[in-house]
């Protein structure tokens, strides 16, 4: 008889607060459920702790793993005897530490790890990369036994949603992020770099805070929404498949999913995931749920996400094609402060975002010169910068 294929594992913990307690026994649950932390660390290893700390902002915003999280991680870690911990993540604006300030972290309540610099970077090289063939990681990545990514539940201009594959984008020090954008131009291209970062440095586990996510004009300008839930897993495809599934979004519009598939990261087939929730309040006793069940009890139709569009035909795969079908960035005037961060943070030689006359006016692009890569949008203090098509721009004047 043929042996059937192992399902990828995905564990959905419920927890309705950031409240200390709370997460630390959710996360407990949910590690439990996917066979104790033992499965993926050992005591004597260097870990790094990897959150999304997109920039540095207010833990109530949803811009970054939550605070509350990383604790939670951090002292499950301390608690099994491991004592070789880092904490920290490589933002496209400002520094790790900076981030961490913001949500409060700090050596009296972090359990005894330590806050890694994530500013020095050593280049990589990866022969077996199917789209990049070498990293500029942070100097921590390259020290690490083992890899631990704490991702967040959150819209994105490029790639619809941002969670566990997407999170490791950080690993890269912080300035070649918008060299990269011009590098892998395109959502597809990006997201088979991305898989090529997870084949790299293989992610031991990884654990999504959706507790509150973000939706709308993420993944730092979004709407905090409660989704009250933990996801765990090793598959951060799986992982990010439930999380669309959650929010009613084909996963398969998701170039992350499609793309890490491809090259083998994951799966984001539902039929080859097997979803697990708590029985009861014991941490090593769950049930599996169907993807159904699941949705009807966790789910969030109005959870606001690009639904629009079809799954990618040929044509669509190539990179003018999808550059110019791509939604554009635009400034909106009256939040704009002309701070000039658009225009620093544009990775394009010769800019595709400037200012014409000085700094009296807002910044323009030039959209032949732009490349979609949301840089701007992500990194603008003053959530002044949206992405749309060009159909919405017409509505918007015809209202």
């Amino acid at each position: 008889m043929e042996e059937k294929t192992k399902k990828a594992k995905v564990v959905v913990v419920p927890c309705k607060s950031y409240e200390d307690g709370a997460v630390y026994a959710a996360m407990r649950q949910g590690i439990g459920l996917l066979g104790g932390l033992g499965q993926f660390v050992k005591p004597d290893e260097h870990i790094l702790v990897k959150p999304n700390f997109l920039s540095a902002a207010l833990p109530e915003q949803a811009v970054t793993t939550h605070p509350a999280v990383i604790r939670a991680m951090l002292r499950i870690l301390a608690e099994e005897g491991c004592t070789n911990v880092l904490y920290g993540d490589s933002p496209g604006h400002g520094s790790s530490a900076a981030a961490a300030a913001k949500l409060g972290l700090a050596p009296e309540n972090t359990y005894g790890a330590a806050a890694a610099d994530m500013s020095q970077e050593r280049r990589v090289e990866f022969p077996e990369g199917l789209t990049a063939k070498e990293f500029y990681f942070c100097r921590e990545v390259t020290e690490a036994d083992a890899i631990v990514s704490l991702c967040k539940m959150k819209t994105h201009a490029l790639e619809r949603v941002t969670g566990a594959v997407k999170n490791v984008y950080g690993l890269v020090c912080g300035y070649r992020k918008a060299a990269g954008h011009v590098k892998y131009p395109n959502a597809s291209i990006f997201a088979r770099m991305l898989a090529d970062i997870q084949r790299c440095v293989k992610p031991r586990l990884h654990i999504m805070d959706g507790i509150v996510a973000m939706d709308g004009n993420g993944p730092g300008s979004g709407d905090p929404v409660p989704m009250n839930v933990l996801l765990f897993s090793q598959d951060p495809v799986a992982l990010d498949t439930v999380f669309c599934r959650l929010v009613h979004l084909d996963p398969e519009l998701v170039p992350t999913n499609t793309q890490g598939e491809a090259v083998g990261i994951g799966t984001c087939r539902g039929e080859q995931i097997e979803v697990l929730i708590p029985r009861d309040a014991s941490a090593d006793a769950g049930r599996a749920i169907s993807m159904e069940e699941l949705v009807e009890r966790f789910g969030n139709p109005d959870f606001n996400v690009d639904r629009r569009g079809t799954k990618k035909t040929f044509l669509l795969r190539y990179s003018e094609l999808m550059t110019s079908l791509a939604k554009r960035p635009r400034i909106q005037k009256d939040l704009c402060i002309k701070c000039g961060v658009c225009v620093e943070h544009c990775p394009v030689p010769g800019k595709a975002v400037r200012f014409q006359n000085g700094r009296k006016e807002p910044p323009v692009y030039d959209y032949k010169k732009c490349i979609r890569c949301y840089c701007c949008q992500e990194m603008c203090p003053r959530h002044a910068i949206t992405a749309g098509r060009r159909h919405d721009r017409r509505r918007e004047k015809e209202s």
